[in-house]
Parts: C-alpha cells; structure tokens; sequence
C-alpha cells in the first residue's frame, strides 16, 4: 500500500501552482541559440573555406559567410592552418646549419669533416613547442626566399623588364640575404661556440613519399633520399623576363584539291560503285593534268630565262 502511495505522489503531475518559474526567459532562449549557432559557424567555417578554395580562389558564398566571423575567429584561433595540416600538405623545408674550422687546411690528415646540424630535430628541441618554432622558422626562410639576380639584368630595363619591377626583386634579395645573415650570426654565437668558425645555413626541402611508394616499398617518413638541399643560384634572364609566345607556323603551300566530277548523289540515294569509279578515276586525271601543265610552265621558265 505504501508503495502504490509513493507511485502516485511521485507520478502525479504538478499543477500550474506548484510548477518553479522558468530558468530563461523566452528573450535569453532566443539570444543563446544565436549566440550558439554563430559559435559553431565559427568553428566550421575555417575548413569550409579551405575545402571550397579553387585556382580563383575562395567561393563567394563561403567568403560571405566567413567574413563578419574572421576576427572572432582569429581571437579564439579557431582560424588554424588547414592547409597545412590537410591530407596531403607538401613537402616541408628544414634548415641546416654546416660549421666548418677555417684554421685547419685541406692538406691537413687529421682535419675532421664540417659538423652538420638539422634544424629543426626532435632530438635537439624539446618540449614540443620549441621544435614547433624552429619548424616554423626554417619555413620563413624558404618563404623569403629570393633568388639572386643575373649581372646583366640592369642593362635589360625597358618594356620587358620594368624599373619597378627589378627594383622589388632587388629589394626581395636583399631582405632575404638580412634574414639568412641574422641566422648565420645567431648561430655562430649559439651553436658554433663563438666567432672562429666558419658557419652555412642551407635549405633543405623534405618530401612526403606518395602513396605508392609507401604500400608498396613501405617507405619511411625519414628515408635519406627525400631530403633535397635547395641550392641558392642567381635567376636566369629566361625566368627573369618570362615566357614569351612563340609565333604560330605560316601555313606552308599545299595543293588544291580538285572538286569532284559528276553530279552529287541525292539524299538517300545510294552510290553506285561503278559511278564512284569513275569519279575516282576522273579525279586521277585530273591531277595528272594539272601537274604536267605546272612541269610544263616550269621548263618554259627555266628555257626563257637561260636562252639570253
């Protein structure tokens, strides 16, 4: 008895009057969900963008959306780099650091190759976030890169190659060779252990083995064949001035064709292969006409202009 008393005490519906009053308002519902939704917007709008960026560049549609959301995006860096960490990003760029001894000749015995250091190592930085800084410094050298220019570029200003134009490529090596030479001091004062040695910062670019390669040979990620140093060469005047459009072939002299002998057969009708005979054989006497008359005119020429 007790039980089925402490059944319908606990399933009985409260009345209007015993109901609490409603945490939120109708009013903070509604600004809430908005709130949430603009929230989750934010969150997938990043990789939106980057799934639906073409060679124009980003949709329209997706660049709406993302733009009033870009800068809240950026406070609470939910705009990463997907590019980046995607499926297949590309290959990477390292640096390393060659230290040599300046005092010690070739002709020496005991002379000891330069010591070569990679940057970054996940041996040498640690925790995590310091081999992440050098990663992303080694990726800032590669991007600054600019290759020298030819010695004879200035004498090519003009149409093909403007002032300003050579002007940014100048300015371009210059902040290159300022950042490379900023490393090279820091890391003869850090790594080599004081001036005295002689220090060469290098790019190298680390590929990713495609997919073949890695199910089929089982590839490492570190295999020392996908590591490739980028060698610094001046740019050639081809690349300097770009491509050109090569001019199409003039047309060269083709014979005429013949127009076909006989009356054209009427649609539906078929051709006899009597009839296509003789238009064949019509035509073959015709060109043996026409090329006689041309070897013809040709010797009376020769005969005209050698008789004086």
């Amino acid at each position: 008895m007790e039980h089925v008393l402490f059944l319908r005490v606990f399933l009985r519906r409260p009345t209007v009057s015993e109901s609490s009053p409603p945490l939120l308002s109708r009013r903070w519902k509604v600004i809430l969900s908005v709130a949430i939704l603009a929230h989750l917007t934010a969150v997938f709008a990043p990789p939106m963008a980057f799934q639906s960026r073409g060679p124009r560049g980003l949709s329209p549609s997706v660049a709406t959306l993302l733009d009033p959301l870009a800068s809240y995006g950026q406070m609470l860096y939910l705009d990463r780099g997907y590019a980046f960490f995607a499926p297949d990003p590309g290959p990477s760029h390292l640096i390393t650091v060659e230290i040599d001894d300046p005092a010690s000749t070739d002709a020496d015995a005991n002379r000891s190759p330069a010591e070569v250091r990679r940057f970054p190592s996940l041996n040498d930085q640690w925790p995590r976030l310091l081999y992440h800084r050098h990663f992303m410094l080694a990726e800032f050298l590669n991007d600054s890169y600019q290759p020298a220019l030819p010695i004879e570029a200035a004498s090519l200003v003009g149409p093909d190659l403007p002032a300003e134009e050579l002007r940014q490529w100048r300015l371009g090596r210059k902040r290159y060779e300022a950042i490379v030479g900023s490393m090279t001091k820091h890391a003869v004062s850090r790594i080599a252990g004081g001036p005295g040695k002689v220090v060469k910062i290098n790019r190298v670019e680390h590929l990713i083995p495609d997919f073949v390669g890695f199910t089929t040979r089982n590839v490492p990620l570190n295999e020392a064949d996908s590591y490739i140093t980028l060698e610094d060469f001046p740019i050639t005047l081809e690349t300097l001035l770009g491509s050109r459009p090569e001019s199409l072939p003039q047309p060269g002299f083709t014979e005429p064709v013949p127009a076909p002998t006989g009356e054209p057969a009427k649609t539906g009708e078929p051709i006899s292969n009597e009839k296509a005979a003789n238009d064949s054989r019509d035509s073959k006497e015709n060109l043996t006409n026409e090329s006689e008359t041309t070897e013809a005119k040709t010797e009376s020429t020769v005969d005209g202009e050698a008789a004086p």
